[in-house]
C-alpha cells in the first residue's frame, strides 16, 4: 500500500505539475527601411553661378571665350559605403557643338555656355557623365569650371542664360 500510495502521489504530482513544464511562444516581428547610401548637398539643389558682365569684343573671333569660372559641387555626410559619385550633366545642346557646348538662353546671339571639370580635361556637354572616386571621404568637392564661348565668333550684346541639371548617382 505504501509503494502505491508514492506511486499515485508521484503520478499525481507529475500530472499536476504540467503547467510548470508547458510551453510559451513568442512572436518576433521584424520591421525597418533599407536606404540608399546618398550624400547631403552643400547648400542645397540649387546652384548660381554668374558669369558677370563680359564685353562683347570677348568674342569677336571664332572659337573664343570669356575667362574660365570655377566652382565646386560639394556633398556632405556622405556614406561610407559610397565608392563613386557620378554626375549626368543634361540640358539644351548648341547645335554648334553638341558634344560640349549648351545654348544660350538669353538674348546674346552667336554664344553658348561651356561646362568642363575642374582642371578642364573633361568637357561635360548634355548627358557626358563625370564619375569621381569617394575615397571614403564623408565630404566631396567636385571641382567645375564655366564659361561663356562663342563658336562662330562676332556674338552680339545681350544676357547669358543656360540651365543645366547634374543627376548624382551613388555607386
Amino acid at each position: 500500500m505504501k509503494k502505491t500510495s508514492k506511486n499515485l502521489l508521484l503520478l499525481g504530482c507529475l500530472i499536476f505539475s504540467g503547467d510548470l513544464f508547458a510551453a510559451s511562444t513568442v512572436a518576433l516581428n521584424f520591421t525597418g527601411n533599407i536606404k540608399a547610401a546618398t550624400c547631403n548637398i552643400t547648400g542645397g539643389n540649387n546652384i548660381d553661378i554668374d558669369l558677370k558682365n563680359i564685353s562683347a569684343d570677348v568674342f569677336k573671333n571664332t572659337n573664343s571665350g570669356s575667362p574660365w569660372k570655377n566652382f565646386n559641387i560639394s556633398l556632405n555626410n556622405c556614406s561610407r559605403y559610397i565608392n563613386q559619385v557620378k554626375l549626368t550633366f543634361k540640358g539644351t545642346a548648341d547645335t554648334a557643338d553638341v558634344a560640349s557646348l549648351y545654348k544660350n538662353q538669353g538674348t546674346a546671339k552667336n554664344l553658348a555656355v561651356q561646362l568642363q571639370n575642374g582642371n578642364g580635361t573633361t568637357a561635360l556637354g548634355n548627358q557626358k557623365v563625370l564619375q569621381v572616386p569617394t575615397n571614403g571621404q564623408a565630404n566631396i568637392n567636385i571641382p567645375l569650371r564655366t564659361r561663356a564661348f562663342s563658336s562662330l565668333g562676332n556674338a552680339t550684346p545681350g544676357t547669358i542664360s543656360a540651365n543645366i541639371t547634374a543627376t548624382i548617382t551613388y555607386l
